[in-house]
């Protein structure tokens, strides 16, 4: 009998010394995992670094042989004109080149004409006088390069105006699913200098995904999503133009990063479930709020199907709760925050807009709108139209949850 209670106590020990090394193992194996992962991660920020900073030596490059080509067409037209670039050595000409470029004297020496040619002619002897004709079109020269250099400098200011960051408008466009930006968006997409992103809130989330965009950067993920989801790609201009007839060969990566760097602005439409007030905050850039009321909202969304009446009182709690943060948010930056609301921009789109672009824009030249009768009156009955489809039980939920909506 005491040989058994042995037995079982060392089979007791010998599970539990394993059960224990198991558990070490995985230990070790989970944080060699975790490891490996922070290593990757790092590696692909590494890589997504390195990228930006060849497309800006790129660009450099650019500007640089632009430079030098100027410089040398410069170059060009004085070796045409005076026969050689200031500076240079003085090479000895061939005699009847120059004996074409030479003008009698007396052609340029108005009020102080010779008396005779042979007048003249003796004073083109002396080996030191200057040569007025040259002297002339060397000032005339100058002046025009003058010219074409400061006009080559307003054109360079006002293309570096494009591309440098911080001259360039970055504005969000933020409402609840269903709330109103994708239609102020599709106004705002009328503007040919206005760089838009529909709905991209599904796939830029975070600040380092914001980075990019300032910087024209666009990922795989983005363009994935458009080709993926053509319905909202075709909302804006600035990306439709890559998809003619629906074929979209040309969409890509680099079309959409040269298409960005060309406007003077850009717009990212979006929803408050994927951007929140501490994001919006921390992004510091113009931002609009479409405010819309409430039962409009859920009475859309329950026709898609995402609420259901069971769940609408929990749902309506969770939405007025970020209506009313958004509407009650101070920004920390001088960055200007504007709430608009939904039922004055679809009564009076051409007003509304003209106001948006006042205030964010510092303009009151809205583009051409090109609405025709039928969308405009599905924006107007879209104010009330939650009054015919929307249920009393639903209606009575949203308006206790959210108070002052009646």
């Amino acid at each position: 009998m005491p040989r058994v209670v042995t037995l079982i106590k060392n089979c007791c020990y010998f599970t539990l010394i394993v059960v224990l090394v198991t558990i070490v193992s995985s230990l070790f194996v989970w944080q060699a995992d975790v490891y490996q992962s922070t290593i990757d991660e790092q590696i692909r920020l590494m890589k997504i670094d390195i990228s930006a900073m060849k497309k800006e030596n790129h660009l450099m490059e650019i500007k640089i042989n632009e430079q030098s080509g100027k410089h040398d067409e410069m170059k060009d037209s004085f070796r045409y004109l005076l026969g050689k670039w200031p500076g240079e050595g003085n090479e000895e000409e061939d005699e009847e080149k120059k004996k074409k470029r030479e003008v009698p004297h007396y052609v340029l020496n108005i009020g102080n004409k010779p008396d005779t040619m042979k007048e003249a002619a003796g004073s083109e002897t002396e080996k030191d006088e200057v040569n007025p004709l040259e002297s002339a079109l060397k000032d005339i020269n100058l002046e025009e390069t003058n010219q074409e250099e400061k006009a080559e400098e307003g054109k360079e200011e006002e293309d570096n105006d494009i591309t440098d960051l911080t001259k360039r408008a970055h504005v969000l466009i933020i409402s609840e699913k269903r709330g109103g930006s994708d239609v102020l968006g599709k106004l705002i997409a009328h503007d040919e200098n206005i760089f838009y992103l529909p709905s991209i809130s599904s796939v830029i989330k975070t600040e380092a995904d914001f980075s990019k965009i300032r910087h024209c950067i666009i990922s795989d993920e983005v363009v994935t999503y458009y080709k993926t989801h053509q319905t909202v790609l075709m909302s804006s201009k600035s990306l439709a133009k890559f998809c003619p007839e629906g074929k979209c060969q040309g969409f890509t990566a680099g079309a959409l990063e040269n298409e960005c760097v060309k406007k003077h602005m850009s717009v990212l439409e979006g929803h408050a479930e994927d951007w929140d007030l501490k994001m919006v905050d921390r992004v510091s850039v113009e931002v609009a709020y479409v405010s819309r009321d409430p039962r409009a909202i859920i009475s859309e969304l329950m026709e898609l199907g995402d609420v259901t009446e069971e769940s609408v009182q929990e749902f309506s709690k969770q939405l007025c709760a970020r209506i009313s943060g958004f509407l009650q948010y101070q920004p920390s930056s001088h960055y200007l925050y504007q709430v608009v609301k939904y039922e004055k921009l679809a009564s009076s789109p051409v007003t509304a807009l003209s106001e948006i672009y006042h205030r964010l824009f510092e303009t009151t030249l809205i583009p051409t709108l090109n609405l025709s009768k039928d969308y405009k009156n599905q924006l107007f009955l879209s104010i009330s139209d939650w009054k015919q489809k929307l249920s009393q039980i639903a209606v009575d939920a949203v308006e206790e949850e959210c108070p002052g909506v009646s």
